[in-house]
């Protein structure tokens, strides 16, 4: 979506949620939800990127180790598009945490399991600074 000197801020985030363990998809999608947040959500990198041809996110929630498409694939992805939306990182593995605090082009990188509302205050934060 490219924003026009006439295009209203949008008011509430739209997200999308990378996520293959289902009941942690389950968790962050109905606490953003409940937050007041438009969750999509995909379970593996390659639906990720079919998703992001059509829906047009404000975030990105992205476990790092997912199948078929890495989430760093997914990331690699997007900037090699000039997608340019705040990434936020989530992983249970500490390298790929390591590797993701050490890339600029995620927004942050959060520990797995981390608590739904410290997930709901960076989003918040992501959106804040993207718009």
């Amino acid at each position: 979506m490219v924003k026009g000197a006439g295009t209203p801020p949008r008011t509430k985030c739209r997200v999308l949620l990378v996520e293959d363990d289902e009941s942690t998809l389950s968790m962050f999608a109905e606490a953003l939800r409940m937050e007041g947040f438009y969750v999509r959500t995909a379970q593996d990198g390659l639906a990720a990127l079919r998703i992001l041809e059509a829906y047009d996110p404000d975030v990105v929630i992205l476990d790092l180790k997912l199948p078929i498409a890495s989430g760093f694939d997914v990331l690699l992805e997007l900037r090699t598009s000039g997608v340019q939306m705040p990434v936020i990182a989530v992983s249970g593995h500490e390298r790929g945490l390591e590797q993701a605090r050490g890339n600029a082009d995620f927004f942050a990188a959060l520990r797995k399991p981390c608590d739904p509302n410290d997930l709901i205050t960076v989003t918040k934060r992501a959106f804040l600074q993207a718009h």
